[in-house]
């Protein structure tokens, strides 16, 4: 397994405080960039780096069930709501539409990726936004589970090794499609080296898992899409074999799921276990569910935040916002270089991402000191002594608008901020990896974690910079993991909350599209939340 950073050294900050303050519109730093993106705000206090805001889960018209032209999604996403990065991932299906939803017939996953998405791809960025990174991946139907979004990497130099990878995935572990959709040539070249087809049971998708973790373990990943939108999807156990089949590949999970501009909120239906809780999967959203169980073993499975968007409106339809007008991810890239799908990977797998709705929040500050000042921030492992004394320091800013419509689709995105009011701090325990054909590895639950802390404006005070500061101590008795969740929301809010806890979110109807529009903006932004990533304390 690939070996995560450490705390740092005394006296050494990893967090680089003053690059939280700075703009994130994104930009190539391989350019002259203000010196705000990437300066530590006092000497010899480095990491330097930046933040960068993107959407991992992104479809457009390619995908058969979309209807977003390329262009449409990147002059939203990239412009107007200003990511820094776009994650295509269209399905791994048989399309029959081009770039601008045009009826094409059908076409191979593949096929269509190298006709249409990736010179438009090119044009786009060269002519209109030179500074921003936009990549393929798909979203692949895993046989006996759900969707499941891969990422191959490629460059200008592997670049038809990759293609030719993400074919050869296509045809070994998609189911659809059949074998009179491929080339013969190919078919044949693949029946040489003896090439079968895997595409029907778990063990197929755990050996899909195990062929990215072999061939390209350190530029390839997988992220578990919209994980309970159906009840059956996956056990705990299935999630489990997955990691350990993979763990280098596999470390995303998509808890603040897209599709929100939708009657059945994330398109969680009546299939779903238990809907969604304030927005967000049951997965992440209860205390002591399936996260904190694995997060209980030490596994580093990072959640994420997308918009799965295939359509906002196509009257009387609503689908997902845009990329970045909703749902964000903010994920810390070390170093000045400029960002690349192949940058971000590494950035993703350190863990340092927090994940946001409704612009809630737009900087985040969230780390564990021990008294010889080492520090562990998103995804690091702080090393303490036993009956050592942690500060947990969390900062945070809020943006004083978000991207609400006044009027759904008129443009004017001028709604006030609803602001945070209170943040939690949760906690779970640490123990032993779950040993496959025990019961442990079908365990649901983490009994030992709890919000240990809630934190409202009383218990906060807003520095220089304007950020709102909280700092909390505690004694370090055993192996824990810390996280954060902040929410606009009161504790006990009829409906939406039930001391603190998310309740299943309602879901919208109305005949009248219009209405059914507005209904829906109410219920989204009425009900915002934020999570952040873990730290790990672990006790010598």
């Amino acid at each position: 397994m690939m070996q995560y950073p450490k705390a740092g050294l005394a006296g050494v900050v990893i967090f680089s405080t003053f690059a939280l303050t700075a703009c994130l519109s994104g930009g190539s730093s391989g350019d002259q960039q203000d010196a705000s993106n990437d300066t530590p705000s006092e000497p010899g206090q480095a990491e330097v780096g930046r933040w960068v805001t993107g959407d991992l889960h992104v479809h457009t018209a390619l995908s058969q069930d979309a209807r977003s032209p390329l262009s449409d999604v990147l002059d939203h996403g990239l412009g107007e709501f200003d990511l820094d990065y776009i994650a295509l991932s269209n399905h791994m299906r048989n399309n029959s539409q081009d770039n601008n939803d045009n009826d094409v017939g059908g076409l191979l996953f593949y096929d269509a990726l190298v006709k249409y998405e990736i010179p438009e791809v090119r044009t786009l960025q060269q002519d209109q936004y030179p500074d921003k990174l936009v990549y393929s991946t798909f979203e692949w139907d895993m046989p006996q589970h759900e969707h499941y979004n891969v990422g191959i990497l490629w460059n200008d130099d592997n670049m038809d090794e990759r293609l030719a990878a993400v074919q050869e995935f296509e045809y070994r572990f998609s189911n659809k499609n059949n074998l009179s959709d491929f080339a013969a040539a190919d078919l044949q070249a693949w029946n040489d080296r003896g090439i079968s087809r895997q595409n029907q049971t778990h063990e197929d998708a755990l050996a899909a898992l195990r062929w990215l973790q072999d061939n390209f373990p350190d530029s390839s990943y997988g992220m578990l899409n919209h994980p309970l939108r159906y009840a059956s999807s996956y056990t705990i156990a299935d999630i489990r074999d997955l990691n350990d089949a993979a763990p280098d590949v596999f470390f995303l999970a998509e808890g603040m799921v897209g599709n929100q501009f939708n009657g059945h909120r994330g398109d969680y239906g009546s299939s779903s276990a238990d809907g969604v809780h304030g927005g967000v999967d049951p997965v992440v959203a209860d205390v002591g569910g399936w996260w904190d169980a694995l997060l209980g073993e030490g596994r580093h499975i990072w959640n994420v935040a997308n918009s799965d968007h295939h359509f906002k409106t196509r009257d009387p339809y609503a689908s997902g916002y845009y990329p970045g007008e909703y749902a964000k991810n903010y994920t810390w890239v070390a170093g000045q270089d400029e960002l690349t799908s192949q940058g971000l990977l590494t950035a993703l797998h350190t863990g340092e991402t927090f994940s946001v709705f409704g612009d809630l929040i737009d900087a985040l500050e969230f780390k564990a000191t021990s008294p010889a000042d080492d520090i562990a921030k998103m995804g690091d492992e702080l090393e303490v002594k036993q009956g050592e004394t942690v500060t947990v320091t969390i900062r945070f800013r809020e943006p004083e608008l978000n991207n609400r419509e006044l009027v759904v689709n008129d443009g004017n995105h001028y709604d006030e901020n609803p602001g945070v009011d209170h943040v939690d701090l949760i906690v779970g325990d640490v123990g032993d990896r779950a040993e496959k054909g025990t019961p442990a590895y079908n365990e649901t639950t983490n009994s030992s974690t709890q919000v240990v802390r809630s934190f409202t404006a009383a218990d906060w005070y807003t520095d220089s910079e304007g950020y709102n500061v909280i700092e909390y101590t505690f004694t370090a008795s055993g192996n824990q993991y810390l996280r954060l969740r902040g929410t606009n929301l009161g504790y006990n809010v009829s409906g939406l909350t039930v001391d603190g806890e998310p309740q299943r979110s309602a879901v919208v109807e109305d005949p009248d599209y219009l209405r059914y529009y507005e209904k829906l903006n109410e219920r989204n932004y009425g009900d915002v939340w934020f999570y952040s990533n873990p730290i790990f304390v672990s006790v010598l």
